[in-house]
């Protein structure tokens, strides 16, 4: 009922209730007013018959007592016709019926049923018959009928009238609300807030429109605001999205495509299988130039490296940078190996070419990795690995060329990446460990200095030496972790040897350049563990190499101060290899210059190297330097080095390197004894 109620318009519910109470109080106030009728014409029922009684009884009276039944009868016969009245019926005093009258004979046979109005017949106070009169209700239903009649043309006004109010109330406020409720439909399917309701009054209604219409041009002027709003931001986005795009897809330093765009690009031409070409490109020397001028002229000479790159290859061909000094080019429509060396000597010839940076001149070359699709592969991520791969070759023979992605390469790097694994296992395993090769004073002959050498005993290949793997090592970033192994061991065989045999051999340890590269790094904690020791460290010799010095010199000079304030000695070694400058040993306090084998092995007694021998060993004695040679192997080496004044040598003509037993054993046994 609810519910069904809940589903009409305010018009029909207000024309429900108002009908609802018409139709209540008119119920109630005709059932009350047909009910004091209804009393009423009872009463007036009862007093006609009184009346009638009270005029008939004298003569009526009489003709009982006279038994006079003709005259009874002429008497009660007009009764009968009044009003209410059925039947008339007069009995003497015995209860005897005198004479009857009833408007019909079918009344006769139901008087006993039917009400009676009676009265006594009474002569000197003396009951002598008495008079009955029986009655219907004509009278009281007549007037029933009468008001029931007046009370429904009541009802049906009423109604009228209810509808007349439905009619009046609907026109005047459930029509203008419904005319609101359709515009606000109409906008919200429209979305158009620019419509308007009409205001037809200035009652409440109108007040309602006017704050609708306020409502509707309040939300109008957010939602145009809103509109710009939202326009500048779509406009803001795009521009953040294109912002985005080439972020993503564009080398923000060189405008060039990105490494995400190459490999769209590589999946693009792999999926319609045009046959290309993939150049990847590494500057030789930019380091040494972004570290001399700044990153700032650095980034200049990308900048202008990447549009000759442009202006090297056609418009069709694909440039990109991939970070760095990385370059990559894609060569399209190539036919013939002939072409590709074309492109690749031009590229290298315009690389060639000097640079101007603060007025002054720079130059770089490129190393260049060469890759094939199909012939090589038909993988995105396996082409530009085999171009990388293919630029370290090019590296590895001496920059500023280039070289094409072989299966040797391949298998190459296989190998390597084994010798890695394996490297990192062996780390691990603790699979290294020390020899010591003696160092012998060329004049006495006695043993005061070893130089600590590292073997490595792999489990399938035997024993192998530094250079088969060192070299990996670096690259691979694993000498902090192994140099701090060599040095910590080593430092206990000396300090041991030192306090168990109290005699004075010192031992060199090899510190490697990218262990002085690394500032916090372990050879930091190795000097923290010498500090601790307590004690004078001059049993400790580091060999740095020329490259350590001149990579970094003023760091450099800092950890060889704190070294030589611990009391640790300190050798350049290989002198001869690299820049051979006297002017960074004149710079640093270093205490022993070692010179390299490649010096030794041309020492004849005519040749200029005994010449340029001789004039180093003068010279580092003259900056007060201890010499030491290394791969001595012959004895006319041996007697050359000392008439050149060389202190010190070792070799294979002396002794190889030793276990550390065996070199106690060798070297510290006539101290025991």
């Amino acid at each position: 009922m609810v519910r069904a109620v809940n589903v009409l318009s305010i018009r029909d519910k207000f024309l429900l209730i108002w009908m609802c109470i018409t139709i209540l109080s008119t119920s109630v106030i005709g059932g009350v007013l047909v009910y004091y009728e209804h009393k009423n014409a009872e009463n007036y029922q009862i007093d006609k018959l009184n009346l009638v009684v009270s005029v008939i009884s004298p003569s009526l009276t009489a003709a009982v007592v006279f038994d006079d039944a003709e005259t009874i009868e002429e008497l009660i016969f007009p009764i009968v016709k009044t009003e209410g009245v059925v039947g008339v019926a007069v009995f003497d005093a015995n209860q005897e019926l005198i004479s009857d009258v009833f408007k019909e004979e079918e009344l006769r046979r139901l008087s006993i049923i039917l009400p009676k109005f009676e009265s006594a017949l009474t002569l000197q106070k003396n009951n002598v018959g008495k008079l009955v009169l029986y009655t219907d209700d004509s009278i009281v239903e007549n007037k029933v009928i009468f008001y029931q009649k007046f009370l429904a043309q009541v009802l049906l006004w009423s109604i009228i009238a209810s509808l007349l109010f439905a009619w009046l109330l609907s026109h005047y406020i459930t029509k203008p609300l419904s005319k609101l409720t359709s515009i606000a439909k109409s906008i919200s399917v429209q979305s158009n807030y620019s419509i308007r309701a009409q205001k037809n009054s200035s009652d409440e209604i109108g007040d309602l429109t006017d704050c609708f219409n306020l409502m509707l041009e309040t939300i109008e002027l957010r939602d145009r605001k809103l509109e710009s709003k939202v326009a500048s931001r779509t406009q803001d986005l795009e521009v953040a999205m294109k912002k985005l795009h080439h972020q993503a897809h564009e080398d923000a330093l060189s405008g060039l495509p990105n490494r995400r765009s190459l490999m769209v690009k590589l999946d693009q031409l792999i999926t319609e299988q045009q046959p290309f070409c993939v150049l990847f490109i590494d500057l030789d020397g930019f380091k040494v130039i972004n570290d001399s001028f700044g990153h700032y002229f650095g980034d200049q000479l990308l900048k202008e490296v990447s549009e000759r790159l442009v202006a090297s290859v056609k418009k069709d061909d694909f440039v990109a940078r991939l970070g760095g000094d990385e370059f990559t080019i894609i060569l399209k429509d190539i036919q013939t190996e002939e072409r590709i060396n074309n492109i690749c000597h031009h590229i290298l010839h315009t690389l060639s070419a000097p640079f101007t940076l603060k007025n002054e001149q720079a130059f770089v070359s490129g190393s260049m990795g060469i890759t094939l699709y199909p012939h090589d592969s038909d993988s995105v991520e396996t082409l530009v690995r085999n171009a990388d791969q293919a630029m370290y070759e090019s590296k590895r023979q001496g920059k500023n060329c280039y070289h094409y992605f072989t299966k040797d390469i391949q298998n190459k790097l296989a190998e390597r990446k084994t010798l890695v694994d394996d490297l990192r296992n062996a780390l691990k395993n603790q699979e290294f460990y020390l020899v010591y090769q003696p160092v012998f004073n060329l004049h006495s002959g006695e043993v005061l200095k070893a130089e600590a050498l590292v073997r490595w005993h792999h489990p399938s290949k035997g024993i192998l030496y530094p250079g088969d793997f060192i070299e990996v090592m670096e690259e691979e970033g694993l000498m902090d972790e192994f140099g701090f192994w060599i040095a910590s061991s080593a430092t206990k065989d000396a300090t041991r040897w030192r306090q168990q045999y109290n005699k004075k051999m010192q031992v060199s340890i090899n510190v490697s350049p990218s262990q002085f590269a690394k500032r916090n790094g372990k050879l930091q904690i190795w000097l923290e563990q010498i500090r601790n020791l307590d004690t004078d460290c001059s049993h400790i010799i580091v060999e740095i190499t020329e490259h350590s010095i001149m990579e970094n010199n003023a760091y450099v000079q800092s950890v060889i101060n704190d070294m030589r304030s611990l009391g640790i000695k300190i050798a350049v070694d290989d002198f001869g290899m690299g820049y051979s400058s006297f002017s960074y040993l004149q710079e640093l306090e270093l205490d022993i210059l070692k010179i390299d084998k490649s010096f030794i092995d041309n020492l004849t007694e005519s040749s200029n190297g005994y010449a340029l021998c001789r004039a180093i060993i003068r010279i580092a004695h003259e900056l007060e330097l201890v010499v030491i040679a290394e791969g001595i192997e012959t004895e006319k080496q041996k007697n050359m080095l000392i008439r050149a004044g060389c202190d010190f040598g070792q070799g294979f003509i002396f002794s190889k390197a030793l276990t550390c037993n065996e070199f106690e054993e060798m070297y510290f046994s006539t101290v025991i004894a």
